[in-house]
């Protein structure tokens, strides 16, 4: 391997998406699913089910990856549209929806922030504070796009008692101060990604097992080879992708938006920001633009986002229609990418 495209791989991005993984792990080994589902059931009596889920996975999706809520929450949701004889289809748009909305606004709701907030040197405020009014602006049409759906799904009140460990949110919270203490600093994004993960142990002391049960080694393991093979590929194809890749990364508009909904998917929107860093590279004044444009990629279609992949599988073995779910996804996501071309 010669010693230029060596240079191309960034072990920063690799490491930090190592501890991504870590914090993810220990927020599931603290019984984040049950906490979720309590919050879930406290919320649904006001809002409804469908804008009950909508609201959880906008609030948590920032700091849990992506796919990790989704692997969360979707058997809850399909078991309760089971047990009350409900279509489970609306509630899993409205997760898939939101979840790759409100993912795209900080730097550690799904990897390829990660590689965004890692290639370009950002700030964790900088990245928030670029992201946050786009994704807000499709949250908001993806909102009115499934109050027809919110107003057909009549799913019976829940059953809530109290939030009970409040253990989750705390190390939540936890994460995100030690970044931004971390960001004043001026330390390396994967340094407080480290203590992150740490601070999880002092919340699951009792259950290192679990943690390690809990840790994603195999989705961690294809993400790098995605990351590491789409490196190699654009470092080949320089020369013929630079003209179409190098105003995607500049931001132009519209073409950056519809760059990165065609392209991610065709090869996801990981491996999609993955070649725009590393062919064209990506500005930190972009970085938040790009987040949001991959983000909201992945709302349309079902290979553009790997927690849509998670979900729809999940539909499948629960009996849940995929052609259906899909549709409906597509349908919202497409008014919802309006942001993304902006």
């Amino acid at each position: 391997m010669s010693t230029a495209l060596l240079a191309q791989f960034d072990p920063a991005i690799y490491v930090s998406l190592a501890f991504l993984f870590g914090i993810a792990a220990q927020f599931r080994a603290m019984d984040g699913y049950a906490f979720l589902r309590r919050v879930l059931a406290a919320i649904e009596p006001r809002l409804g089910m469908v804008y009950a889920v909508s609201l959880v996975t906008f609030v948590f999706s920032p700091f849990v990856l992506n796919d990790v809520l989704v692997l969360i929450l979707t058997p809850a949701l399909i078991k309760y549209a089971k047990q009350h004889g409900l279509d489970a289809a609306p509630l899993i748009v409205a997760e898939i929806t939101f979840t790759n909305i409100s993912s795209s606004i900080t730097p550690i709701g799904n990897p390829q922030n990660i590689l965004l907030w890692t290639s370009s040197g950002i700030s964790f405020s900088a990245f928030v504070g670029g992201a946050w009014p786009l994704a807000a602006a499709s949250a908001v049409i993806a909102a009115f796009a499934l109050l027809p759906l919110a107003l057909r799904f009549r799913g019976p009140k829940e059953e809530h008692g109290p939030l009970g460990s409040l253990a989750p949110a705390y190390y939540l919270a936890a994460v995100t101060l030690v970044i931004l203490g971390s960001e004043a600093i001026g330390l390396q994004s994967y340094v407080p990604l480290a203590i992150g993960f740490a601070l999880g142990f002092a919340f699951n002391r009792r259950s290192l097992a679990q943690v390690r049960r809990e840790y994603d080694l195999k989705s961690l393991a294809t993400l790098w080879a995605f990351v590491a093979s789409i490196t190699v590929a654009s470092y080949v194809l320089l020369p013929y992708l630079g003209p179409y890749v190098d105003p995607a990364a500049k931001g132009t508009q519209p073409y950056s938006g519809a760059f990165l909904g065609v392209v991610s998917n065709l090869i996801s929107n990981v491996p999609a920001t993955q070649l725009l860093i590393n062919t064209a590279g990506v500005a930190p004044a972009v970085a938040p633009k790009i987040a949001v444009e991959a983000g909201l990629a992945g709302n349309l279609g079902p290979i553009a986002s790997f927690a849509n992949l998670l979900a729809l599988q999940m539909a499948s073995r629960g009996g849940v229609s995929v052609r259906k779910t899909l549709a409906l996804q597509v349908a919202v996501g497409v008014v919802a990418y309006v942001p993304a071309l902006l």
